[in-house]
């Protein structure tokens, strides 16, 4: 048996003997060194670290954001260890344990224990510099701890270059690279067979949860030379999974992702690069806006990284070694989440005799066992048993039929090498280079790419599975050994783009290329991509400033108006024209799409969102409530619009899933999606448009009255949670600034303009740079000041050249390590 390494190492916290060997700089959580590093920071606080050697700059690189982040970067490693209830008590336990079901420590030591000795630098580098931390504060508890510790009641302990890995393994992997709707979509098609007949529930299941819709916008152009090689579906031949098995494992996925990754696949980011022609400067320009949350602190934060090979500058999450985001001169990247499948679930058959054995290859197999010890503040140790097959954790279990459901991803024993890829790619100076290290990087991402010599390009990574032709990559696989994976795709399938005829690429989560089929997406011509592409496409140029405006546009836009305001204006044009509904018509006839905030700060600017949001909801109810059994249409009562929730703004507002079956139905032949069951029942489409604007104007002028001015909607504000994605708190009480209105853009908006010689790249990662509140209460002077940039759609001057930092010089450390 294993414990978990990181819940074995550390112990309850703030206690002397810890205090001590700190302060003391013992070996464990002080290595010794004989360099010096320097660390610069510029007027918005962001550090530039300069070393001579790997270990002195991951050094100050960990010492320079423990001094802004200290707090968070606790909360970070516990959270992504399952160490969290040691600290905050018995209502994280289920976080704790969800945690801890995909993670395997034993692996992780392993791989660190085989990395070289540069490689091993960069891991104990930044944990030592985090110690050095630690001991400054221990040493001036009174005006260097963060007040959160104080808060709840403990200190922060030692790290490890095991830590320094788990926070990237249980925070990032787990979080943004795990997901899957296999168990999901079995359910559903279980519940429309039992509703309306195999027949008929399976014809709807195909247009609820296609495969793939030839209308969907893509990243890498359509009729290229990469398209990602599909599998047909086979004959799934699985046992049903009740419903309650579907929700235990879906509250796994909720704990240990968070609502919106689990909810929507893919989730989180945006990217446009323009290459020369496309430019007024003459030059690439990239743009990226990664979306991993709004919280206070930002889960990002900026650094330079200049020595030993490096010299860079950019934002990466919290505890990160790789910046992810950023450019070195003379290239610079960003990402977006990727599109390609790299995680299966298998549905193993339980021995009836023993729930822990499972059938693989014609006999039962014992499963392996991990019981780990989770600590709980003011309650008893808990014990939780970590069950494994030969395809991953235990997920989820359905005793009473005899299955249990295991994960496996193709990433799952290469995690640090996939770190070190997206680490090293920052070192890189061309596009070979880039791919050579994106092709170590096993987990699904997209890169985006843009040098000085004007070319741009954008890959889809991951290490995708050799699938069996049985397999139905929509629904889990069989695990009895008769669905294995014959190894791994070559990267040279992986799907790409480089210098496109059309002059620039862009993604906001959508479909990396034709051909691609995964389990979660439903990749759809209703994609809110179209208003980047709306904005960028054509053969006019665009000024650096207009490219970062292409966010504006797209923050606020109503991701729905595109697709339905023309259909319901249409359908209206034979109503006399003072039919209330033919009014509302003319309401949506002079949108312009956006949702900006109306003089005074409390509705938006036009009261076209409020009709198209009631003909929505209208629409769906006409079209789908007696098609589907009462438990499936109410999946999709949801109309994707922004709402404020107690753990804050949506980090990534999409078109409803709801949306994208009303834009099939309507479009009739001409969809992607085969539309055999007829949503309509004969009805014609145009007098159901109509019927349904009937209907929303109904309601509306029952609900808000029969003048149409106050047929407002409130403005949903943007608020900065102080609650990480996955529950844990991230910030003190009441710590949760807000702005106006809801903008669906980036944690961190940066733009990069690639011109030789004089490379220009501004950035925005609201509330600031440092999360530091003094023992007294105390904000540090970066704690908000990114604030009003964020609101205002600004961004500052990032800091590329020693002459430039010395310039913009706000203060210097020196640091022995």
């Amino acid at each position: 048996m294993h414990s978990l390494l990181p819940a074995s190492r550390f112990r309850a916290t703030g206690t002397a003997l810890l205090a001590a060997a700190l302060l003391a700089g013992c070996a464990a959580t002080a290595p010794g060194g004989s360099g010096e590093v320097t660390i610069k920071r510029d007027r918005y606080g962001v550090p530039h670290v300069y070393a001579g050697d790997t270990r002195g700059l991951f050094h100050g690189f960990g010492y320079a954001v423990a001094e802004d982040r200290l707090y968070q970067l606790e909360m970070a490693r516990r959270s992504g260890n399952g160490s969290v209830a040691e600290v905050l008590g018995a209502d994280f336990v289920a976080t704790d344990k969800a945690t801890r079901s995909n993670i395997d420590p034993v692996s992780i030591r392993r791989q660190i224990d085989a990395l070289n000795a540069n490689d091993r630098a960069m891991f104990e580098g930044y944990a030592a510099g985090v110690n050095a931390r630690i001991r400054d504060v221990l040493a001036d508890r009174a005006k260097l701890m963060p007040r959160e510790f104080i808060d709840n009641g403990f200190e922060p302990t030692p790290w490890t270059a095991d830590d320094v890995a788990m926070v990237w393994i249980g925070l990032i992997l787990n979080r943004f690279f795990a997901g899957t709707a296999e168990v999901a979509n079995l359910s559903l098609l279980n519940q429309l067979k039992a509703a309306r007949g195999d027949a008929v529930g399976t014809q709807l299941y195909e247009q609820l949860r296609w495969l793939e819709d030839p209308t969907a916008p893509t990243i890498v152009p359509r009729g290229g030379q990469h398209r990602v090689a599909s599998v047909e579906p086979g004959d799934a031949a699985l046992a049903p999974v009740p419903a309650q098995a579907a929700a235990d494992f879906r509250a796994t996925q909720v704990a240990r992702m968070g609502l919106a990754a689990t909810e929507g696949m893919p989730t989180a980011s945006n990217a446009w690069v323009l290459g020369p022609s496309r430019t007024k400067e003459g030059v690439a320009v990239l743009y990226n806006g990664p979306q991993q949350g709004f919280n206070n602190p930002s889960f990002v934060h900026g650094i330079g990284l200049h020595g030993a090979g490096y010299d860079l500058t950019g934002l990466t999450p919290i505890g990160l070694l790789p910046v992810l985001f950023g450019t070195n001169g003379t290239i610079a990247w960003g990402s977006t989440v990727g599109s390609l499948d790299t995680n299966d679930i298998y549905q193993e058959a339980l021995n009836p005799a023993n729930r822990y054995e499972y059938r693989y290859n014609g006999a039962y197999r014992p499963m392996t066992r991990r019981t780990d010890v989770i600590r709980v503040k003011g309650a008893a140790p808990q014990s939780v048993d970590i069950y494994a097959t030969v395809h991953g954790f235990v997920q989820s279990w359905d005793v009473d039929n005899g299955r249990a459901y295991t994960a496996r991803s193709t990433w799952q024993g290469r995690e640090v090498e996939t770190m070190l890829g997206w680490a090293q790619a920052a070192r890189t100076r061309d596009w070979s280079g880039f791919l050579a290290q994106g092709e170590r990087v096993a987990a699904s991402i997209t890169w985006f790419y843009a040098d000085v010599a004007g070319n741009i390009g954008a890959v889809g990574l991951g290490r995708m599975p050799n699938r069996p032709a049985t397999q139905d990559i929509r629904f889990p696989a069989r695990g009895d050994g008769s669905m294995e994976w014959q190894g791994t795709l070559p990267f040279s399938a992986n799907p790409r783009s480089y210098n496109p005829a059309q002059g620039y690429l862009a993604s906001w989560n959508n479909q990396i290329a034709e051909g691609l089929r995964a389990d979660g997406a439903n990749f759809s011509h209703v994609d809110r991509v179209a208003e980047i592409h709306a904005q960028l496409q054509g053969t006019a140029k665009l000024g650096a400033d207009e490219i970062w405006r292409v966010s504006q546009g797209a923050a606020l836009a109503d991701l729905n108006a595109r697709y339905f305001v023309p259909l319901i204006v249409d359908a209206a044009k034979g109503l006399p024209a003072n039919d209330p509904a033919r009014r509302a018509a003319d309401l949506l006839a002079n949108w312009d799409f956006k949702n900006r905030v109306a003089p005074g700060g409390e509705v938006y600017d036009n009261r076209a969102t409020t009709v198209l949001r009631a003909w929505l909801g209208a629409m769906s109810k006409r079209l789908l409530a007696d098609d589907l059994p009462p438990a499936v249409f109410a999946t999709y009562a949801n109309l994707g619009y922004p709402t404020l929730t107690p753990r804050g703004s949506p980090g990534s507002a999409q078109p409803a899933a709801v949306a994208k079956l009303l834009w099939n139905a309507l479009s009739g032949p001409a969809s992607g999606v085969p539309q055999r069951h007829d949503f309509f029942n004969g009805q014609d489409p145009r007098t159901m448009v109509r019927a349904a604007l009937s209907d929303a104007v109904g309601e509306l002028r029952t609900r808000l009255g029969p003048d149409m001015a106050a047929w407002t909607t409130p403005v949903v504000r943007h608020r900065f949670s102080r609650i990480n994605a996955i529950g844990v708190p991230w910030a003190g009480a009441g710590e949760e600034p807000e702005v106006s209105p809801y903008m669906n853009r980036g944690t961190l908006n940066y733009r990069v303009v690639l011109k030789p010689g004089a490379l220009d790249m501004c950035s925005v990662a609201a509330p600031g740079q440092s999360g530091f509140v003094s023992p007294a209460g105390v904000r540090d002077r970066h704690y908000g000041d990114q604030l009003a940039l964020f609101e205002r759609f600004e961004c500052k001057p990032e800091r590329l050249t020693p002459a430039q930092v010395d310039a913009d010089l706000e203060s210097r450390r020196t640091l022995r390590y």
